[in-house]
């Protein structure tokens, strides 16, 4: 579980431990960059959504790809409005737990993961299909002559969920070059951060918008 450090993480790891007889790990987002122990044999991640900020994604990203090949992401503590563009970045999200939900909805949900199943309100399943059965916005004249071939690229594989380390390594340039990239690129498009760049990428390209 990925969460702050707290008396309120550290209950609810002993819930989750004692109602469903399962090992909980607690990390905290600085630690996701040191990678001291190896978390291969873990089935699901539970990402507390109040920790999530602008450089955590990329982060999170890493960590995941050196030490999953294959893993459920389920995020707890959301608010009741977020947005589907919020939830589409997640590669594979399974379950949403919202601040209003109390524990016994969270081991109940949980466990259902655990079976296998997913755990999405009726809303949010709608709004993903309706989501996937909408085809993606070709990059239009006036975005393609902003954004320089080399954004185009980097932009492309930002919304495909690639993090920096792997744009960089894809690109052949060093990550810091990627960094300064999305740095104009955020300031052509007029965003703040990451994940509003993401949620831009996904509205206004396609997956085959720029040759890479």
């Amino acid at each position: 579980m990925i969460t702050e450090d707290s008396l309120q993480s550290s209950l609810l790891k002993e819930i989750l431990e004692k109602k469903l007889n399962m090992v909980v790990h607690l990390l905290t987002p600085k630690e996701l960059d040191e990678r001291t122990t190896s978390y291969s044999s873990i089935k699901a991640i539970l990402v507390d959504y109040s920790v999530v900020e602008e450089d955590f994604y990329s982060s999170y990203l890493n960590f995941i790809d050196e030490n999953f090949s294959e893993v459920q992401e389920v995020l707890i503590n959301c608010p009741n409005n977020i947005s589907i563009e919020e939830l589409c970045i997640w590669r594979s999200l399974t379950g949403i737990f919202y601040l209003s939900d109390d524990i016994s909805t969270l081991e109940l949900g949980i466990d259902r993961i655990l079976s296998g199943d997913m755990w999405f309100s009726r809303k949010i399943s709608q709004e993903f299909i309706s989501t996937l059965r909408q085809h993606s916005k070709p990059i239009s004249k006036n975005v393609s002559t902003k954004l320089t071939k080399r954004e185009q690229q980097i932009i492309t594989l930002l919304s495909l969920g690639n993090s920096n380390q792997q744009i960089a390594r894809k690109l052949f340039v060093r990550e810091n070059t990627v960094k300064t990239h999305l740095h104009n690129i955020f300031k052509k498009i007029d965003v703040k951060n990451r994940v509003q760049a993401l949620i831009w990428a996904k509205e206004h390209l396609s997956p085959t918008s720029s040759t890479i």
